[in-house]
């Protein structure tokens, strides 16, 4: 059993016992002391490099794969926003494929008052939050993994060379690719969240869901989401939870707190419901929903789905349920 913890590290233990097995750091080197913010607190680099994804793991081969984030300080180094291959064995690196250099960032960045703690490179804060995907094709194994740059990025999982590298969304802070990714069949589906952060980007916002060839990085759909908030606040049309992909749907829950079902093939919304809607509970009490986020994506099982809706941190709908869908009648 692996685990993963926010500071940068991934820690293997017996499943047994809990016994540590091995814990390799994201970052080779412990932080020193390289300065003091103008506030006179050290400033302790290279630190961050965090990992806010669940491992993916290849038992032939032996391997782990994890994404990580962004340093916390200058200087950044060269595993932050990165995917790295780890010996399932003893946890030894066995190599990294960083995506982008030079990303420092904290949330000191984004609060007025704490902006002597935010560093030089004041992001982009272009983390993998999505776990990797080793995903089968016809024409073999490839390691899929998506950025909240807004690039999808197909890698040899043997190598870490990049086999190929696409840019479906314009990114940022909570846009680009945010929780996660969908495979099945050789096709890999990539909801995009684009969030409205109020700065310039240098392209359009594309919120909605990819379909892409995994061996290739080809588009072979995309579906844009409409704006249906109206004036609710807080409310966006994009996707930040993970996607779940099976034979007969692709479901998807977005931040304007629809879930969506669509046709696997060419992306067609097969229904949707709005999770917002006032509910009476199974306790008799009244509930509502509101955006769905985080890292909590659809559940299939046994032709029922159920769904978490209420993600209100960092300025989305608030709501609190979980609603089951069963087969229509």
């Amino acid at each position: 059993m692996c685990i993963r913890d926010s500071r940068g590290a991934v820690m293997a233990l017996d499943a047994g016992d809990g016994r540590v097995l091995w814990k390799q750091h994201t970052i080779d080197e412990p932080p020193e002391k390289v300065g003091e913010t103008s506030a006179g607190t050290d400033i302790l680099a290279p630190s961050g490099a965090p990992i806010w994804n669940t491992p993916s793991v290849d038992l032939e081969a032996g391997l782990l794969f994890v994404g990580t984030g962004e340093n916390y300080s200058s200087p950044a180094d060269g595993n932050s926003d990165a995917i790295i291959a780890m010996d399932l064995e003893s946890g030894e690196k066995q190599w990294v494929f960083q995506a982008t250099a030079g990303d420092a960032w904290n949330v000191a960045c984004m609060l007025p008052d704490m902006r002597q703690n935010c560093p030089e490179e004041d992001g982009p804060d272009y983390d993998f939050g999505a776990s990797t995907m080793l995903v089968e094709t016809q024409k073999g194994r490839v390691l899929v993994a998506g950025q909240k740059s807004g690039e999808a990025f197909g890698i040899n999982p043997a190598t870490g060379e990049l086999l190929w590298r696409n840019r479906l969304g314009r990114g940022g802070i909570q846009a680009g690719i945010h929780f996660g990714m969908a495979a099945n069949g050789g096709v890999v589906y990539v909801p995009i969240s684009d969030f409205d952060d109020g700065q310039e980007h240098e392209l359009p916002a594309r919120p909605g869901v990819f379909a892409l060839d995994a061996m290739t990085g080809e588009v072979l759909w995309y579906r844009a989401h409409d704006d249906h908030c109206g004036d609710r606040e807080f409310c966006d049309p994009g996707i930040s939870a993970p996607a779940t992909a099976t034979d007969a749907a692709l479901c998807a829950g977005g931040r304007d707190g629809l879930l969506r079902a669509y046709a696997p093939a060419t992306g067609a919304t097969l229904w949707r419901h709005d999770t917002t809607r006032p509910v009476t509970a199974l306790g008799g009490e009244a509930a509502h929903g509101g955006s769905i986020g985080g890292s909590a994506g659809p559940v299939v099982h046994d032709s029922m789905v159920y769904q978490t809706s209420g993600y209100g941190i960092y300025f989305h709908m608030p709501g609190n349920v979980l609603l089951a869908f069963g087969p229509a009648d």
